[in-house]
Parts: C-alpha cells; sequence; structure tokens
C-alpha cells in the first residue's frame, strides 16, 4: 500500500533529477508522521497529513524540473533570444549565472534552487504534528505533552 501511495503522490517524469530526493522526503514525513502512532484510528489521519505535506511540495518541484527542462530546450525564437541574451550579459559583467545582475540580492535562479534544497520535510512534519496532529489528541482527551500515553491501574496507596 505505501508503494502505491508514494508512487501516485509523486509521479516523476522519467530522467526526473529529484525523483530520488522526493522519494527520500515522502519516506521522511511518513517516518515522522507515524512515529506519534498510538492507535490505528490515527492512520487515516495521517495519511490526510502526509498527501497535504507532500502533494503541494512534489507539484513545486515537477513544475520547477520541467520548467528547467523548457528553459534549457526551447526552440529558436524570441524567448531563446532572450534567454542567451540575459546570459551573455551576465557572463560579460562578471556574474555567474546565480547571481543578481539587478539591486536584489538574489536572482530567481538562486531563489528556486533554495526552495528546492532548503526544504527540509521531517521540520514540516513536526509543524503539521504541532499544529493538527497534536490539537487533534487533545481534542480526544490524549495527554500528549511527554508524547507517551500513561495508564494507571491502581495506586501504591490502595
Amino acid at each position: 500500500m505505501v508503494i502505491q501511495l508514494l508512487s501516485f503522490v509523486t509521479p516523476h517524469q522519467p530522467g526526473s533529477v529529484q525523483a530520488t530526493a522526493m522519494t527520500i522526503e515522502d519516506a521522511a514525513v511518513l517516518a515522522k508522521l507515524f512515529s506519534h502512532l498510538r492507535t490505528e484510528d490515527q492512520i487515516s489521519s495521517f495519511l490526510w497529513a502526509f498527501q497535504d505535506l507532500r502533494q503541494p511540495r512534489c507539484n513545486s518541484v515537477i513544475q520547477k524540473e520541467v520548467g528547467i527542462v523548457w528553459y534549457m530546450t526551447m526552440p529558436e525564437g524570441e524567448h531563446q533570444q532572450m534567454r542567451d541574451k540575459t546570459m551573455r550579459a551576465k557572463r560579460d559583467a562578471g556574474l555567474g549565472i546565480l547571481q543578481a545582475s539587478d539591486e536584489s540580492e538574489e536572482s530567481p535562479e538562486w531563489k528556486e534552487i533554495k526552495e528546492v534544497f532548503a526544504y527540509d520535510a521531517e521540520d514540516e512534519a513536526d509543524n503539521w504534528w504541532v499544529e493538527w496532529g497534536m490539537l487533534r489528541e487533545r481534542s480526544r482527551g490524549v495527554d500528549v505533552s511527554l508524547g507517551i500515553p500513561i495508564q494507571v491501574e491502581r495506586t501504591i496507596l490502595n
């Protein structure tokens, strides 16, 4: 079931550069979410959380990959000439392709790279747990402050 779920969530193009990384991110999110598992009824909530966390990320990375391929292989024409002119201008100014050519601190290309590589899947899963998972558990009367359920069968004073 997990293999089918991962294939559904991250449908990468053949030759995708990020396919392996995205699969590892998927596994990290699932592991982090399911590390909080106490009861079977949490499973559906965790799977919904997984979908909510991963689908936007996967769509974004796939869109960036397709954009890069389009940018580098665009047919001759106005867009291709503008791309080449911009790259030559940066080269002539002594700037790297990822450096900003205006007053901004970062180039759009560098911002995209940071979005892809600075993402922390486990942090995203932790954020979900703090914002929604703990809230759900508390609404059910579960003490999640220590992260482990405690049941007292009898006290010493009895």
